[in-house]
């Protein structure tokens, strides 16, 4: 089979896929990637082909998505009339209403916008018709792949990196049409791929929003409620790769801890603030602390004696040597240290709503514990990570994660089902 993937370029969204594509390409099947042309230099890193869609100068730059947000009244409006704040949804709306749809509306053009603006689009449809793959596996933040599968009579179907909040509004948006359509408001997720869709004569439908089913690497009970068909599969972290140095090697001779704040905080700015308190924690413990920030995050701070910052290292040379982690909450950080039975501290503010259930979901399993810097003092917060640290209930619940994880089909194991689903999807050709 040729197999097209398409990601948003952020590494955050195309590393959770690498395992996939590598099990594909490992079964014998030709396996491509699609992405902004910013991200073609880490796809072919990783041992895939890049197929750029268009140039710097046709597609969008992906540090827009501010630009993309919908205007605070009328989220507020969607909120009122999907009922939001009648349940306990809140957090996954502010997750939806924000960055979920303006990343998607960064690659897809409205109606009547200027002819150089639909490189995302067009050429991703391009590129389909040219290569003609059989199935199309895409980024729910790039529903405009499920119009190039379309248009080549392709098999397609999503891949989540995350938990999937594009279905959950599409569950919801069906429960509320009567409400939006007296509001007077359109379906938000389908208004994002409808131009893109008439463009190249396709029709809205569900398939084309939620795909003929999604590979969703989520635990079964962390997941959103969907009407999407699940495919679930295991997350295999990976973040890169880097020389083993060479004090990593050795044993340590006291307890060693990630500190790391992950790689979209840091393109995004947003971990900062955060930086000077969990320095002042752990600043004395009899700890070695391995803090995986940048010189932009260090500015101005003085590194503990037991800590040793190093610009990035991949958490799978990291962690297996590591008794705890502390971290942002992100879903890759959190899938790799229950992949090594690490224990985690997790670190949230009002910035980090998208990362809420990551947290909850540790600490309900008894994984970890959570921090706030702005709600708790640093003794506070010390007093919790001296706990992960030592606390061997933690280790327990751990391992009861890592159980359930390893339960999860690897990516090896999911090659079959995508198979046969292609084969059931692929319009004769």
């Amino acid at each position: 089979m040729r197999i097209l993937i398409v990601v948003w370029p952020l590494t955050a969204h195309l590393y959770p896929t690498l395992p996939v594509a590598w099990a594909l390409q490992g079964a014998g099947h030709e396996v491509r990637v699609a992405s902004h042309p910013d991200l073609a230099g880490t796809i072919t890193a990783a041992g895939l082909p890049a197929v750029p869609l268009g140039t710097p100068e046709t597609i969008a730059s992906p540090g827009t998505v501010g630009e993309h947000l919908l205007p605070a009244g009328h989220r507020d409006r969607l909120a009122t009339a999907l009922g939001i704040d009648q349940d306990g949804d809140s957090d996954v709306w502010a997750t939806v209403s924000t960055y979920t749809l303006a990343s998607s509306r960064v690659f897809h053009p409205a109606d009547g916008s200027a002819a150089h603006g639909w490189g995302g689009v067009d050429d991703l449809v391009a590129a389909a018709r040219d290569w003609q793959p059989d199935l199309v596996l895409w980024d729910p933040n790039w529903p405009a792949a499920a119009v190039a599968a379309r248009a080549c009579g392709a098999a397609h179907g999503r891949v989540l990196w995350g938990r999937d909040y594009l279905g959950w509004a599409c569950h919801r948006i069906d429960l509320r049409r009567a409400e939006l359509a007296a509001a007077g408001l359109p379906d938000p997720v389908a208004e994002i791929v409808r131009p893109a869709a008439a463009r190249h004569g396709v029709p809205v439908d569900d398939d084309l929003l939620l795909g003929q089913f999604t590979l969703d690497p989520t635990p079964a009970d962390m997941r959103l409620p969907s009407r999407a068909r699940t495919v679930p599969v295991r997350r295999i972290p990976y973040t890169g790769a880097a020389a083993v140095p060479s004090w990593l090697g050795a044993r340590p001779d006291r307890p060693r801890v990630a500190l790391t704040l992950g790689a979209t905080q840091r393109m995004f700015d947003n971990d900062k603030v955060l930086v000077p308190s969990l320095l002042e924690m752990v600043d004395g413990l009899d700890t070695e602390v391995i803090a995986t920030l940048d010189t932009s995050q260090l500015a101005g701070q003085r590194l503990p004696d037991n800590v040793r910052a190093v610009d990035y290292l991949p958490l799978n040379l990291l962690l297996p040597s590591c008794s705890a982690i502390i971290h942002h909450g992100g879903i890759g950080t959190f899938t790799a240290a229950v992949a090594h039975r690490v224990p985690q501290l997790v670190v949230g503010d009002e910035l980090r709503v998208a990362y809420a259930a990551n947290s909850a979901y540790a600490v309900g399993h008894g994984a970890g514990l959570a921090v706030d810097p702005q709600q708790q003092s640093v003794a506070e917060m010390r007093a919790r990570f001296l706990r992960v640290l030592s606390e061997p209930s933690f280790q327990e619940g751990t391992r009861r994660l890592h159980a359930d994880w390893l339960a999860m089909p690897s990516p090896n194991d999911t090659v079959p089902v995508l198979e046969k689903l292609t084969a059931l999807h692929r319009t004769a050709r």
